[in-house]
């Protein structure tokens, strides 16, 4: 007799803090549950087990395979590298998998290969944006980077969605050298964030950020980029011109903490594409820009991917297209040179990452210089600091912009537009 599962927690959560303990561990029990299990056993997915090591480890986020595992296995899409590398050599934590939302559950199929289970609520843009990604062949999806669905498990409201697992922090371990770090930014200037991709290399996700395999793969340009997270994503009506695709500001606080200040001096809507484009620079910011001085490209690129000034804001695109022109131009011996990560990285829209670039290359390049913060930015950026302001300030742009529309449309309306300047 089939099991029927319902989930019996509010999910999506609406006016609750979704770390809280409480909320976490209803999602563990219903994860841990042997009617769970045994729902997934029945479709061919062995979920893994949580590692309690006590009493009063019961909200361990740590879950690890049931079935045995190979020591290694080598890459093979849409399945990844992986190892069995563990940096304190606790074995209870051999192939770890790391949770902390309580939505994502990893399992085993019936070959053994590990693969990540997602619950999505029905009638999302997440679960469409999922289900269109698998109408896509997978050499397509891979030259997109990015991870296929590999099954639809629907229940009541909600679907499991299973696709292979692959290994998180794809900035860890740290790039060795300068052509590391431009291989990790051509792969990634396709997706969006860090925490929105995941890499074609896993192992114990405890205490797991030196694992040499890793290491080496990256070293031999082995490592793959892909997108996996939808949750917050949009689908674009077909009838609306990319150009003119705006969203309300209140959608520009989603997500992770990378976002660019797009909407921070009020502004009362934004461009998603842009500040897609602006979330990964500011990425790159956090962990390159320091870089700058050994490869003077990173000024122009990120400023060109930062920039307030959004109309002139690299595309996706044109990002890739400048980084790999100027890569063109720089010797290849001069890429091997070692990458130091930086102790301390300062603001991206205040770090001058043109400070030790040669004076002639940053003569040929100073279209791209973005200029100090504004006052009046600064003034804006301080009001809306305040809680009180939030939705104030946005308030009064639209007004105030709605306001100076009235002329123009009337203008455009009396046939005048070519005839006046406002």
């Amino acid at each position: 007799m089939d099991i029927n599962l319902t989930i019996p927690f509010q999910f999506p959560l609406i006016g609750h803090n979704p770390w809280d303990s409480d909320f976490l561990q209803e999602r563990h029990d219903f994860w841990d549950s042997p009617t769970t299990f045994r729902w997934f056993e029945a479709r061919g997915y062995t979920l893994y087990r949580r590692v309690c090591l006590g009493d009063h480890d019961i909200m361990n986020p740590f879950t690890v395979p049931r079935l045995p595992t190979e020591d290694s296995v080598d890459a093979e899409y849409p399945y990844p590298y992986h190892d069995s590398y563990i940096y304190y050599a606790n074995q209870a934590y051999t192939y770890s998998a790391l949770d902390k939302s309580g939505k994502v559950v990893f399992a085993q199929d019936v070959h053994g290969r590990h693969v990540a289970i997602k619950l999505v609520p029905n009638n999302t843009d997440e679960l469409r944006i999922l289900q269109l990604l698998n109408q896509q062949s997978l050499k397509a999806l891979e030259e997109n980077c990015l991870i296929p669905v590999l099954e639809f498990l629907p229940i009541k409201g909600f679907c499991f969605v299973v696709m292979p697992r692959w290994g998180a922090s794809p900035a860890v371990p740290t790039p060795g050298t300068l052509r590391e770090v431009v291989q990790i930014m051509r792969s990634m200037l396709k997706d969006i964030s860090m925490q929105n991709l995941l890499v074609n290399h896993f192992a114990s996700e405890y205490n797991g950020h030196d694992n040499p395999g890793r290491t080496k793969l990256r070293s031999a340009g082995l490592l793959s980029y892909a997108l996996f997270d939808f949750d917050i994503s949009v689908i674009v009506p077909p009838t609306v011109s990319k150009s003119d695709f705006r969203l309300p500001y209140r959608m520009s606080w989603d997500g992770s903490y990378n976002q660019p200040f797009d909407t921070a001096q009020g502004e009362f809507d934004y461009d998603p594409f842009a500040f897609d484009v602006g979330t990964m620079g500011r990425e790159f910011c956090r962990y390159y820009q320091h870089a700058s001085k050994d490869l003077p490209l990173l000024a122009p690129l990120l400023d060109g991917m930062t920039t307030r000034n959004i109309p002139r804001r690299f595309t996706a695109s044109e990002a890739l297209e400048f980084l790999e022109a100027r890569l063109s131009e720089v010797p290849d011996k001069h890429l091997q040179q070692p990458f130091l990560a930086a102790s301390q990285s300062g603001m991206y829209d205040r770090y001058d990452r043109w400070q030790h670039v040669p004076p002639d290359f940053a003569q040929k390049w100073a279209m791209y210089r973005e200029p100090r913060l504004p006052v009046m930015t600064r003034f804006l950026r301080w009001l809306c600091s305040f809680e009180a302001m939030l939705h104030v300030i946005p308030f009064i742009r639209r007004t105030m912009s709605s306001i100076w529309a009235i002329p123009y449309q009337f203008i455009t309306s009396a046939g005048l537009r070519g005839r006046v300047m406002l």
